[in-house]
């Protein structure tokens, strides 16, 4: 936390938290993982709980529990001696991460697919629309996050989705920090049709190789980055 950057950064989120939670714990851990899953601490940062505490306008103990939170979410790292850093995925993380990904998104695409009603789709391909017109960047990862919500809230398995979310957020704080771009696969409008069809089949088929692409993109960029 050297940057005056990332010090407004983290004020404007903490700003944003407090307006939500009752005690300062909740508030500091809101702030902190919200600080870590938009890039504000990159991984491998370390996390000064003094500077932090100044920062959020607390006291050291609700950053001490917040920090163990977020350990135990798997967003930070506590080391005897050195203190909190933000969690470093590795390469072999990242393929496990997007294995489970494509296990359980295929599955909520199966049943969002039975379920969904003709005007839900219609809202889904607006915002498809919507997303394959935009330039990426931090509204683009946004509007993609709303998409596959949306999506998903159609196959009414709220557990799985929120695995989902889980694992997604593990590996979006590196989206943009390494400016990954997206595969290309023909546009989320592709899987749209494939819905509006009732085609499981089609729909799967886009979304693994949608994500198999990512993942490969993702893990050669980690790997770089961590080598250097």
């Amino acid at each position: 936390m050297t940057q005056a950057g990332d010090e407004a950064a983290l004020e404007k989120i903490a700003a944003k938290a407090r307006s939500r939670y009752r005690t300062a714990e909740e508030m500091v851990t809101s702030a902190i993982r919200e600080a870590v899953l938009a890039g504000v601490f990159q991984p491998g940062e370390r996390l000064p709980q003094e500077q932090l505490a100044e920062a959020l306008g607390v006291s050291r103990i609700p950053v001490r529990a917040a920090l163990r939170q977020l350990e135990a979410e798997g967003l930070v790292v506590l080391e005897p001696h050195r203190g909190a850093t933000v969690r470093v995925l590795e390469a072999a993380d990242i393929d496990e991460i997007y294995q489970l990904r494509i296990l359980l998104e295929t599955f909520l695409v199966r049943s969002a697919i039975s379920l969904a009603t003709p005007e839900e789709i219609d809202e889904l391909e607006g915002i498809a629309a919507e997303l394959d017109r935009l330039e990426e960047g931090p509204d683009w990862l946004t509007l993609r996050e709303r998409f596959y919500d949306r999506l998903y809230e159609f196959a009414k398995r709220p557990l799985t989705a929120e695995l989902i979310a889980k694992l997604r957020a593990d590996v979006g704080r590196y989206w943009l920090s390494l400016r990954l771009l997206d595969d290309g696969s023909g546009g989320h409008g592709v899987i749209v049709e494939a819905i509006r069809n009732r085609d499981p089949e089609a729909a799967e088929a886009w979304l693994t190789e949608h994500l198999t692409d990512v993942s490969n993109e993702l893990q050669r960029r980690v790997a770089e980055r961590n080598s250097q």
